[in-house]
């Protein structure tokens, strides 16, 4: 699948690696940790929903890739996100033209958008003319050939899951078409992050830094780092998602870490959810 400027393409496109992703992660996931944590994933038409009992997470807990011109059984996914997810769970719709009927569907089912929503970034370049990358802050390095228990474990201590969830996404660490990158500062593991790539496309993700190393550019080294290993397996549409300010002004830390690298912000995404 070829993928031009993020201006050309459809919310739907873009996420499609997103997609993609997600549900193999979720495929990832040893069964101990499935049964104990709840997790459950499909795919119903194009639309991707996920789920995950055991944690009342936005991120874990949601649908995504919804777009009115494909028709989507929103009925359908929202009973399967009833029967399967936390009752917190989203429907994830971009803010865009293309989602018009969707979002009057939502609304008239009782659903609303909770919070600032998400920032789909995307970055899209030239091989011929984009200049390499520049030089690490100091004491960092860049790993990637980390032991799947090391990054599981740092993911965890990063985003302040269950313990038992490491055995999930050291799951990832050799996994075909995923690459794990860890950061060490000062010679001990500090961050990481995760990147999906398939034909032209990248997905980045799972970028977490341990909280005692925060402010000392290590997220920034992990999406370089991401870049040029995207880069190398010939993808040159790069996508994330991260948290959205109040105003587009204010800062977000993981956004803002993505903006100073060339990521653009193509369309934020509305998180429709029932009252609490």
């Amino acid at each position: 699948m070829q993928i031009g400027t993020a201006a050309r393409i459809s919310p739907a496109a873009i996420e499609s690696i997103e997609r993609e992703a997600w549900l193999d992660l979720y495929a990832a996931a040893p069964a101990h940790v499935r049964r104990e944590m709840g997790l459950a994933s499909t795919e119903i038409g194009s639309v991707a929903a996920i789920a995950c009992r055991g944690m009342s997470i936005t991120e874990l807990n949601r649908s995504f890739g919804l777009e009115d011109a494909g028709a989507p059984d929103l009925a359908a996914i929202t009973t399967w996100l009833d029967e399967h997810a936390d009752p917190a769970f989203a429907l994830q719709v971009a803010d865009h033209e293309s989602t018009a009927a969707i979002q009057r569907w939502a609304r008239g089912m009782g659903l609303s958008p909770s919070g600032n929503g998400w920032s789909k970034l995307v970055r899209h370049f030239d091989f011929s003319s984009e200049a390499g990358p520049g030089g690490l802050p100091s004491g960092i390095e860049i790993v990637t050939d980390v032991e799947p228990a090391v990054y599981g474990q740092l993911v965890v201590k990063a985003f302040g899951f269950p313990a038992i969830l490491a055995d999930w996404f050291g799951a990832l660490a050799g996994r075909p078409d995923w690459t794990t990158v860890v950061a060490l500062l000062d010679g001990k593991p500090a961050g990481s992050g995760a990147l999906f790539v398939k034909d032209d496309r990248a997905w980045f993700s799972v970028g977490g830094t341990l909280p005692e190393v925060r402010q000392r550019g290590v997220q920034g080294a992990l999406i370089e780092a991401r870049t040029e290993i995207a880069r190398s397996k010939g993808a040159g549409f790069l996508s994330a998602e991260t948290g959205r300010p109040e105003r587009p002004e204010m800062k977000q830390t993981s956004r803002d870490n993505f903006l100073r690298r060339g990521f653009v912000e193509a369309y934020h995404r509305l998180n429709f959810k029932r009252p609490a």
